[in-house]
This record gives C-alpha cells, sequence and structure tokens, in this order.
C-alpha cells in the first residue's frame, strides 16, 4: 500500500507541472498578443499621420506641372506638415489611453526633391527641434536605409507597453516612410 501512495504523489507533481507550464504558455502568448496588437495600433497611426502630414492641403500641395509632363511636389508648408503629424499622432495615441507609456514622437523627417537637389527638413523630439539640410538625389537615404527618389516624409515613434507578466515597461520603437506618387507614368 505504502507504494502506491508514494507513486500517486509523482502523478499529482506532474499533473501540477504540467497545468504550471500551460499557465505559463497562456500568459506568453497573451503577452505577445498584446505587444503584437499594440505594435499594429502604432504602425497604423505613423502611417496615417504621416500621410496626413503628406496631403493636409490638397488644393495648394503640390505643383504638377502638367504642361511639361514633369510632376514636381512640394511642402505647401513644412512646419504646419509637422504640427499635422504631431496632432494626428497624438490623437491617435490619446484614444488609447492604458496602452501606450513613455510614448515620443522621436523624429520626423520631410524629404523634398526639386531636380536633382533633395532638402531634407528634420523635426526632433514632442517640440520638434527644426534642422534643415540638403543632398543630392540618390545619395540621401531615410534612417532605415531607403534611398530618397520623390518627396517624402520619414516617422519614427518610441513608446513602451506594460507587461502583464510582472508590471515592467517593455521599450519599443516603430518607423514608416511614405512617399506620394503624383501622375506616374507606366
Amino acid at each position: 500500500m505504502k507504494k502506491k501512495k508514494g507513486t500517486a504523489a509523482i502523478g499529482y507533481m506532474l499533473l501540477f507541472g504540467i497545468a504550471l507550464i500551460l499557465v505559463i504558455v497562456t500568459m506568453y502568448l497573451a503577452e505577445t498578443a498584446k505587444l503584437m496588437t499594440h505594435q499594429h495600433d502604432i504602425d497604423d497611426a505613423l502611417a496615417e499621420s504621416t500621410l496626413a502630414s503628406l496631403v493636409a492641403d490638397d488644393q495648394y500641395y503640390f505643383e504638377t506641372w502638367e504642361g511639361t509632363g514633369t510632376a514636381v511636389v512640394r511642402f505647401r508648408n513644412r512646419d504646419q506638415s509637422w504640427r499635422d503629424y504631431r496632432d494626428c499622432m497624438q490623437t491617435a495615441v490619446g484614444n488609447t489611453t492604458g496602452f501606450f507609456y513613455n510614448f515620443h514622437l522621436t523624429e520626423f523627417i520631410e524629404y523634398e526633391v526639386e531636380g536633382s537637389t533633395v532638402r531634407i527638413t528634420t523635426y526632433s523630439g514632442d517640440n520638434g527641434v527644426r534642422t534643415e539640410s540638403y543632398g543630392n538625389l540618390g545619395s540621401v537615404r531615410t534612417p532605415d536605409g531607403r534611398r530618397v527618389e520623390r518627396t517624402s516624409a520619414y516617422a519614427r515613434a518610441d513608446f513602451a507597453i506594460k507587461s502583464i507578466l510582472d508590471g515592467s515597461y517593455i521599450p519599443k520603437s516603430r518607423d514608416i516612410y511614405c512617399t506620394l506618387e503624383v501622375n506616374e507614368q507606366m
């Protein structure tokens, strides 16, 4: 009889171990799903906000020069485009209270191409400290390594997500590069 009681205890221990492993795996999968969902939310907000900064004023935004067949895209007001981007991002993140922590608009870059020159206007930080520089078409690259070939915008945001496992913050960074195609000939 004593032998049977001893083997039953091992069975209970194995059952408890399997249950514990299932709980850990479930928590891990829930944390991963939460992280992926929040990253997709930020990706969507970045795309919408960056595109909003590009096409905020469709009446005055670009000169198509359709008579010559050359489309030249220009920002009407680069500072206003930055403000549009910032306002859209703040609205998108503001509607998701309790999801994102330590949220920062790290970088917003406007690339304005005219001829063989690229004007690069960078807004850094939440307040948008502005710097401007110029480069040659073909040699200018975005921070994620893409070659700038047309007027476009790059944005990056840093944020943290609260872990459901231990309450710590998981730092993340998301970025996007958007271009606008005008009267492209295929």
